[in-house]
């Protein structure tokens, strides 16, 4: 594989895998919510929606773990492994801008 097509195909994946991670910091605020009253109905309603924000919080998570692997893949498979802590750390950056 040519390094260029490998390092663009990895960073596509580690931007997406810092979208993932911040989604996750999303849906790990949701497991949080407050405010839907004393009633048991009410109550069942709230967990509903931690559950699915913890189930949201952990699926985020593997996929961006996923993403980082096929990023290391493709480095790997063009031979600049190496250069993996580098791409990594310009995804983040490009997702913090």
């Amino acid at each position: 594989m040519e390094p260029d097509a490998a390092r663009e195909v990895a960073q596509a994946y580690l931007r997406f895998a810092a979208q993932c991670d911040e989604w996750s910091g999303t849906a790990l605020r949701l497991e949080r919510i407050h405010g839907f009253g004393p009633l048991d109905s009410a109550q069942q309603l709230q967990q509903g929606f931690a559950n699915k924000a913890t189930g949201a919080k952990q699926v985020l998570e593997q996929m961006a773990s996923a993403a980082r692997g096929m990023a290391d893949g493709y480095l790997l498979a063009a031979g600049i492994l190496a250069e993996v802590d580098e791409l990594r750390a310009a995804a983040l950056s490009a997702i913090g801008h």
